[in-house]
């Protein structure tokens, strides 16, 4: 395999610093690279539907929802935001026309953010195009090498203490 810009990075440092050991950029490297990598790709594929990253993150998550609504204290769980940051979302997505704030019939003091029609129909026709577009840029490894990568990947996440057991803490990684 050929050598990328982080085997260039490690060598520079081996060469500049010797008594350091930079051996941990070759994995922290390549996972920063790769998520940028795959931010740009997702953005791209997105684009054409009108949509960014952060937007598509927000109308998946709530497609999954029962009845596709939500508290917002919710989606910030899933989304892993701050409530700040979740609240300049969904003022997107409500000034799209892709959701709407209404009261919570379980909670007169909350409220829910629900799909409109146009939102489940963007996200009900987006998710798709998605899901197939991520497995593309998976298919520089086999499926050995995804399930080895999951694997491996779960495990520094639980090492660094992220939730890893698939509840809202977990975050939605866009799908």
């Amino acid at each position: 395999m050929a050598d990328d810009i982080v085997d260039s990075l490690v060598a520079a440092w081996r060469t500049a610093r010797p008594g350091l050991d930079p051996s941990h950029l070759e994995v922290l490297g390549r996972v920063s690279r790769i998520e940028a990598q795959v931010r740009r790709r997702v953005e791209a594929w997105l684009a054409p539907h009108d949509l960014t990253w952060d937007m598509f993150d927000l109308l998946a998550t709530l497609l999954r929802a029962p009845d596709h609504a939500m508290r917002p204290g919710e989606l910030s769980r899933w989304c892993l935001l701050s409530s700040g940051a979740m609240t300049k979302r969904i003022d997107r997505l409500v000034a799209g026309g892709f959701a709407v704030r209404e009261p919570d019939p379980a909670d007169r003091r909350a409220q829910l953010v629900r799909l409109t029609a146009a939102g489940l129909a963007r996200a009900e026709a987006v998710v798709p195009v998605h899901f197939a577009q991520a497995r593309e840029v998976l298919s520089a490894l086999d499926p050995a090498e995804q399930a080895a990568f999951a694997r491996l990947a779960r495990k520094l996440l639980h090492g660094l203490g992220a939730d890893d057991s698939g509840g809202p803490e977990a975050g939605s990684a866009t799908g």
